[in-house]
């Protein structure tokens, strides 16, 4: 059961409005920086200064130590942390036009619950089956995950299966879901919330359009 997907890992390292706006310096820079040119600019594009331990620590050392490790081990930069220099590669997953626009798109830090939510696949492929079938109980979102990941029919998914990932859904990805506004509790049953993130551009530009753009 072939259900289209937007990069999970793609998502995950964009989940955060300071790694949005370091990739969007470098793409509109299209140099390699070493990491205090890029503090400035960052800085400069976000109004912070580039010691202000906003987040608990200054921007330079939060990009040195996790913002630019981060984007590195998903492939979204190449960064050597013993030169300091860090740039854009060509041909990986965040050339792609969707990944371009959301970091174009969407700098505020409160964009960063709506990415977390949609960066694990399971999470996309129970929002799919939300939006296509309606409501449902957490057995046959489980099901649907199910024969997703094994390609197989609904109908073939072995029940101890559907027990172990429903589970998974139970207890870790509606939760998540349901805290980033995304679903909602009616009695059993799991029912989708209005999602204004379908409307974003970058939606109609990824994988996930098929089944998550309006139409």
């Amino acid at each position: 059961m072939d259900i289209p997907t937007a990069s999970p890992v793609v998502l995950d390292a964009l989940a955060d409005a300071t790694r949005r706006a370091a990739l969007a310096e470098l793409v509109d820079s299209g140099a390699t920086a070493t990491v205090g040119e890029l503090t400035q600019a960052l800085a400069a594009r976000t109004g912070r200064t580039p010691n202000d331990p906003t987040d608990g620590t200054d921007l330079r050392t939060a990009l040195h130590h996790v913002h630019l490790p981060a984007l590195a081990d998903a492939g979204g930069v190449t960064f050597d942390p013993e030169s300091g220099l860090v740039a854009v590669p060509s041909g990986t997953p965040f050339d792609r036009e969707w990944a371009a626009r959301l970091v174009a798109d969407h700098p505020d830090a409160a964009y960063d619950s709506t990415l977390a939510a949609l960066a694990s696949e399971r999470r996309q492929i129970v929002l799919q089956r939300l939006l296509t079938d309606g409501s449902a109980d957490d057995r046959a979102l489980a099901v649907a995950v199910a024969a997703h990941e094994r390609g197989v029919p609904p109908a073939e998914v072995p029940a101890s299966v559907a027990q172990v990932v429903e589970l998974s859904l139970t207890h870790t990805h509606l939760p998540m879901l349901a805290d980033a506004g995304f679903v909602a509790r009616e009695g059993d049953t799991v029912a989708p919330e209005p999602m204004p993130w379908r409307s974003d551009p970058w939606v109609a530009a990824s994988p996930m359009a098929p089944w998550a753009a309006p139409e």
